[in-house]
């Protein structure tokens, strides 16, 4: 068996390398930090367990043990399992990588090393600062805050150069900026303070080596500091917050039911949007005989609310069979509400579901499609030539009527569904094609007669990706 020590990168899930990502997908046990996106986590297979590590600075958490004990779970699953070790940013850089793999090499347990973008220099670029340009400099330092003020750090300070990148450096930062300032650098020497960068989250905050000094409040981890003149590119270079900043002050109707609006609204809201409330469908019960789960080899799920359905009727976790997902959302939904995991395709549509259940099973299984009366053919059309597949509806919808005012002043309708298009439609067209139409996925797309665009990731936060991509491309 083989320990593979990856690097997730800093923050953003694409900002992942394919071989990691390939990795995930197979492992069978995922030791991960407290700096790895959950999406991230989706990836890993149904029968893969995870085991969290996040370090954090108390008494309750000390580091030292928590590295111990890692080290453990290495030695202990490493000999027999296929252990992905995913690392915030890249492991060999300040991320104990190295003594991770030498704890493999004196146990005998091979490993192999995945590097990873790390966030010293992703932050900066997300923040519109490189840390290299000929009108300042071709060289720089990359200190660790923790390491660097040790009574024996290696660091000579008079000897660093003009630019400096500080990660792990929220807690030593006034420590440093003195040290700087008493190797001869002058109090008004500009600083970065990036957090969270490459996350939708990411702030950029610009100050002083001599305010550092005296203590400058409201800066928190995860934070990124870059010291130097370079930094004044980023009045001019920072893309990535003011894309970001295109999205704030806008209206969004939504057109989900209103049981599943809260986390969309949460989503919105950390970019600063105004969200709206307009469901076009309604979710209805529906009376259904459920057969036994247990003459079929799989069961698959096309929403939430199709798991919370036949949820409620027999445990799920009596199955013995695989249970597919058709996405992230469906997934998570699955294992937080009944502990049960589930697959799913790199595609979170029926299409890219189908796909996946065809290259996981050969000819003559048996699948039992749970969803709704609404559901397209799509799953059915493509799974019934190789399958003996069984459809149940386990829920209805009933669509309900736009409303016109509610609409007015809004910047842009996301829609959700076959259903809510078909329902979006109706009004006139005049009104519509003021407003940008954003849909979840080719199937919604499909009846949308009016100008829109398509979210190439099938997520909630892929129709935010796509919006916040249009309103960029339009401001260029």
């Amino acid at each position: 068996m083989v320990v593979y020590i990856v690097g997730a990168g800093p923050g953003d899930p694409e900002l992942i390398t394919l071989k990691a990502k390939r990795l995930i997908k197979n492992a069978e046990v995922l030791i991960y930090d407290r700096l790895v996106d959950e999406k991230i986590l989706s990836w890993a297979p149904p029968n893969c367990k995870l085991i969290y590590f996040g370090k954090r600075d108390n008494k309750s958490h000390p580091s030292q043990k928590i590295q111990r004990d890692i080290n453990s779970t290495l030695l202990e699953y490493g000999p027999i399992k296929r252990v992905v070790r995913l690392k915030g940013g890249d492991p060999f850089i300040f991320g104990r990588g190295g003594e991770e793999a030498m704890v493999c090499t004196k146990a005998g347990i091979n490993f192999e090393i995945i590097p990873g973008i790390s966030s010293f220099y992703a932050a900066p670029a997300y923040a519109g600062i490189p840390l290299t340009h000929r009108d300042f400099n071709s060289v720089f330092a990359v200190l660790t805050g923790h390491e660097s003020i040790k009574a024996k750090s290696s660091i000579n300070w008079n000897k660093l150069p003009e630019t400096i990148v500080v990660l792990m450096g929220v807690s030593k930062i006034q420590e440093i900026a003195k040290n700087l300032l008493e190797s001869g650098r002058e109090k008004t020497t500009p600083v970065a303070a990036i957090r969270w960068g490459s996350k939708l989250e990411q702030n950029t905050k610009i100050t002083n080596l001599g305010d550092l000094a005296e203590g400058v409040n409201g800066i928190k981890p995860p934070t990124v500091f870059v010291i130097g003149s370079i930094t004044t590119l980023n009045s001019k270079l920072n893309w990535f917050e003011k894309k970001l900043g295109a999205a704030r002050g806008k209206k969004i109707v939504l057109t989900q039911t209103l049981t599943h609006t809260k986390k969309t609204m949460e989503t919105l809201e950390s970019y600063g949007i105004e969200s709206v409330n307009m469901p076009l469908i309604e979710i209805e019960s529906r009376d259904y005989i459920l057969p036994n789960i247990n003459d079929y080899d799989s069961l698959i799920f096309t929403s939430m609310e199709g798991v919370k359905r036949v949820g409620e009727k027999i445990d799920l976790k009596s199955f013995k069979g695989k249970i597919f997902s058709i996405g992230p959302k469906t997934k998570s939904f699955l294992f937080n509400n009944y502990g049960v995991n589930s697959f799913i395709g790199d595609k979170y549509n029926s299409e890219g579901l189908a796909n996946y259940v065809l290259k996981y099973y050969n000819e003559g299984k048996k699948l039992l499609l749970l969803r709704s009366s609404a559901a397209t053919k799509t799953l059915l059309n493509m799974l019934s030539p190789r399958f003996d597949v069984s459809e149940l509806y386990v829920y209805d919808i009933k669509q309900l009527p736009a409303d016109p005012e509610l609409i007015k002043g809004a910047d842009a309708i996301f829609v959700f569904s076959a259903s809510c298009s078909k329902s979006l439609v109706k009004l006139e067209k005049e009104l519509l094609e003021k407003i940008t139409i954003v849909s979840i996925g080719p199937e919604t797309s499909r009846y949308l007669t009016i100008p829109h665009i398509t979210a190439s990731i099938h997520t909630i936060q892929g129709m935010v990706d796509e919006y916040l991509n249009y309103l960029w491309s339009e401001m260029l």
